[in-house]
């Protein structure tokens, strides 16, 4: 053995820990733990440890050696819970021995601490006393973060259940593996499959598709021929035209692209908080420090911003139905055309989302976790793309859904679904109307809270004691449109009352204007900060959690409204001539793909990380600002394919019903 072998060798051992007992055994007293190991393995292993105790290694037996110092060791910082810790991924899957015939095989497994199970005599730790504290503090820490992880480089002769032999082989330091996860270089560079080849098959065509419209509509307009709209329908000039273009449209309604915009504003901060601080983090101790501090409130309520969206979207779907007919129809013909254009205007692009998540996202990165990529993104799609399509996936196959985030979709659509009910009702039976809509939206309040009180949710994100997990949370009431419906539906009845002659005639005085401004505001930012302190202490209060839980959302949905309804009837001021910006009208018409796009996009930037991120509130602003610029640019190339051509094919398809 080398002096540089030696070297690196002793350092692996020197650190102690995890590293110890593993590798120690392989290198010491391989036999020990051969015996459940496959054939195959222990050849390999064999191998490995004599290569280790070469004298002279050449650079076709330096494999060894990469392998050790691939694997993880014990980190620095674990008092600061730097749980990130992943090895050298690069450096494992790469490795190939020609002579001996092993390759790289990089596994990842998810680590378990009981410092109770120490075992105080063994013999591969001389320092067993600080071990034994190190690992006592660590596990304190466990449960607020999630379990640590270890990777372990063997030869790729081992299979996944031999790397968890392997690594349990530490069980005398209190240390087992809960689950491990192992990647090869043909795992980490697969050629193209079936679906792959479909999915680049599809897209091609699309772009080929837009590619020769464009080249017509810039033929007609060389030529000064009228242009045939069906064909023109995919031209990127023509689409993009109307994209880049600011109307000065005067609307009382102006003031929602200004909502809208900050909303997915909010959504994308929420997005980029909770993405980044699930992966490897190497100040996790700072995480939950910043979790427990006020300004933390900012990011974790953000999925506020999804009631807002409902609000707006119950109050467009309204106001623009009795608004655009003079004298309001509903046959048969009206209602599936309601229908029609809703599915039509959403589907495009979320079917667009779903085939590159199930044909071609495994391929677009790499890393220790992409495994996550592959199975949560890639098989949920590939099983579930219909309930995405069919917007029902918040109620079948809820734990795996494909394209997660668009849940809201689906919440959206179902509601979107009995708007015809609720308009036949507001004109034939206004006040009966409106009391039928308020009753539901009482009643989803009410069912939010005795739902959230029998399953004994936790009302806010925390890091201290909760009864149920969070899947309960999410299952049973976040992702659910009974418990939803509250902000959707006041927004129908705001709608309906903004196409009132009535409501234009409301004039209230500068002293109650500024009255009812001041107290929206305060019941927005109450909503934002309320139960930092009350519902983050060690004791759960089952009654306080149920109650936050269910008037939380339509309390801040009631906010908004007024917002809404204020600038709609000229008592905006300068917060209607703000949210009205032109800049605002501009984003408006990206955010839809922008929201599609910028989750799957965080989770490959960061499940594709080989090393740890260092989290602090700058770095959170900075990764903020990125990935909005990078879904802003990439939101532009998916509307032009995905949005603007089904728009305008809807509006051709409809013009010509309509002729007829």
């Amino acid at each position: 053995m080398n002096k540089f072998m030696r070297i690196s060798l002793f350092l692996c051992i020197f650190q102690s820990g995890i590293c110890i007992s593993s590798i120690h055994k392989l290198v010491t007293n391989i036999n020990d733990i051969t015996h459940v190991l496959s054939f195959e393995c222990q050849l390999a292993l064999k191998i490995f440890v004599d290569r280790l105790n070469q004298t002279d290694i050449k650079d076709d037996e330096m494999w060894a050696l990469q392998m050790l110092d691939a694997s993880s060791k014990v980190p620095v910082g674990l008092l600061s819970y730097n749980f990130g810790e992943m090895g050298d991924f690069k450096q494992c899957i790469e490795i190939v021995s020609t002579k001996d015939n092993i390759g790289g095989k990089y596994c990842l497994g998810q680590v378990i601490v009981n410092s109770s199970g120490i075992d105080n005599q063994s013999v591969y730790v001389q320092n067993h006393r600080y071990i034994k504290s190190l690992l006592s503090k660590v596990s304190g820490g466990i449960h607020m973060i999630g379990n640590p992880t270890w990777a372990l480089c063997l030869p790729s002769n081992c299979s996944d259940l031999d790397a968890i032999a392997i690594m349990n082989s530490s069980r005398g330091l209190g240390i087992s593996i809960s689950s491990v996860s192992c990647q090869t270089i043909e795992d980490v560079y697969p050629p193209l499959d079936r679906d792959a080849l479909i999915g680049i098959s599809i897209l091609c065509l699309l772009i080929s598709l837009v590619i020769v419209s464009t080249a017509f509509d810039l033929y007609f307009l060389y030529v000064g021929e009228s242009r045939d709209r069906s064909i023109c329908a995919f031209s990127v000039f023509s689409n993009g035209k109307k994209l880049f273009s600011i109307s000065k449209r005067a609307s009382n309604l102006s003031c929602l692209d200004g909502i809208r915009v900050i909303s997915m504003f909010w959504i994308i901060i929420l997005h980029t908080h909770s993405v980044y601080t699930s992966g490897p983090v190497f100040n996790s101790k700072d995480v939950v420090e910043f979790a427990n501090s006020l300004v933390s409130m900012v990011f974790i309520n953000g999925d506020l911003a999804c009631d807002t969206f409902l609000m707006v979207g119950g109050t467009l779907v309204t106001y623009v139905f009795f608004k655009t007919n003079a004298m309001p129809i509903l046959n048969l013909r009206v209602i599936l055309r309601h229908y029609l254009h809703r599915y039509v205007r959403l589907t495009p692009a979320l079917a667009g989302m779903v085939l590159v998540s199930a044909t071609l996202l495994k391929y677009f990165g790499s890393g220790p976790r992409w495994f996550y990529i592959v199975t949560s993104f890639e098989g949920f799609c590939k099983k579930n793309w219909w309930t995405t399509l069919l917007y029902i996936q918040n109620e079948y196959n809820v734990s795996q859904m494909c394209v997660g985030h668009s849940w809201y979709l689906d919440v959206d659509m179902q509601l979107y679904f009995f708007s015809p009910l609720i308009f036949f009702m507001l004109m034939k039976y206004p006040k009966s109307g409106i009391s039928m809509v308020s009753l539901a939206t009482i009643g989803s309040i009410i069912y939010s809270f005795v739902r959230a009180y029998l399953d004994e949710m936790s009302g806010i994100s925390s890091t201290y004691y909760s009864p149920t997990p969070t899947s309960v949370y999410m299952n049973n009431y976040y992702l659910k449109t009974t418990t939803r419906a509250a902000p959707w539906l006041m927004g129908t009845i705001l709608g309906y009352i903004l196409t009132r002659r009535w409501c234009e005639k409301v004039k209230l005085s500068k002293m109650y204007s500024m009255c009812f401004w001041t107290m929206s505001i305060g019941v927005i930012l109450l909503c934002t900060f309320l139960g930092h302190s009350t519902l983050r202490g060690p004791d759960y209060r089952r009654f306080e959690n149920a109650l936050y839980i269910a008037l939380l959302r339509p309390t801040f949905a009631l906010s908004v409204g007024w917002v809404i309804w204020a600038c709609a009837t000229n008592h905006g001021g300068i917060i209607n001539r703000f949210l009205s910006l032109p800049i605002f009208q501009f984003l408006n018409k990206f955010i839809y793909s922008m929201y599609l796009l910028h989750v799957t996009a965080l989770y490959m930037i960061v499940f594709s990380s080989k090393t740890s991120i260092y989290f602090n509130v700058f770095n959170l602003t900075y990764w903020f600002w990125g990935i909005f610029m990078y879904m802003f640019g990439l939101s532009i190339i998916w509307a032009l394919i995905f949005e603007s051509p089904m728009i305008a094919l809807e509006k051709i398809v409809f013009r010509n019903i309509k002729d007829n």
